[in-house]
């Protein structure tokens, strides 16, 4: 600011210099000089632009000034606020890594879990399958011999009733109720 002020007072100063140092500052007209209109209208510049500067000259420093001060503080906030950005988007970014992280974990965790559980399973049907055949073979083999013993019983009844004809046919009545006692008494002890 001090520069313009005094290039103003140079010119002031060159003006004012120009305007006496002319022999016919009063002559009207066609002479060469400065008319005195020109003159007074120069004098009242240069009043109205001392006085300006005089009145005006802190109230504009001081606006110029805070102005000044309002940049640099708006730049300084701005300098803040963007070193500020920056460290959340550096945190943003390390979290946005440890959640890519725990995702990858968390899916392998899961496909390990799902191929224990599908083995698991796997195992299960295969220890289910083979109780199952177990079961099966008992009740086989458990009926197998419920067929035998009924077999043996029919076995033992159709033998009692082909002895019963035989020994009618052979033996007379007393002979027979001997034999038949005795042949009972011995087939009813084997079942």
């Amino acid at each position: 600011m001090k520069p313009f002020f005094r290039w103003l007072r140079v010119s002031a100063f060159g003006i004012l210099a120009q305007a006496l140092g002319v022999n016919n500052l009063w002559a009207a007209g066609s002479g060469g000089g400065i008319s005195g209109e020109v003159f007074w209208q120069i004098i009242s510049f240069v009043l109205l632009a001392v006085l300006l500067i005089r009145f005006l000259k802190k109230p504009v420093l001081s606006f110029l000034g805070q102005r000044q001060e309002q940049i640099k503080n708006s730049l300084e906030q701005a300098a803040r606020k963007e070193t500020e950005s920056q460290a959340q988007l550096e945190v943003w970014e390390r979290k946005i890594s440890v959640l890519s992280q725990e995702i990858s974990d968390l899916h392998q965790r899961i496909s390990r879990e799902g191929e224990m559980e599908r083995k698991r399973i796997i195992e299960q049907a295969i220890e289910e399958g083979d109780r199952i055949r177990q079961q099966t073979l008992v009740v086989a083999e458990q009926e197998v011999k419920k067929a035998r013993a009924a077999l043996k019983r029919e076995m033992v009844d159709l033998s009692l009733e082909l002895a019963e004809k035989l020994l009618q046919e052979a033996t007379h009545s007393q002979d027979q109720e001997r034999l038949v006692k005795e042949f009972i008494g011995k087939m009813g002890e084997i079942r």
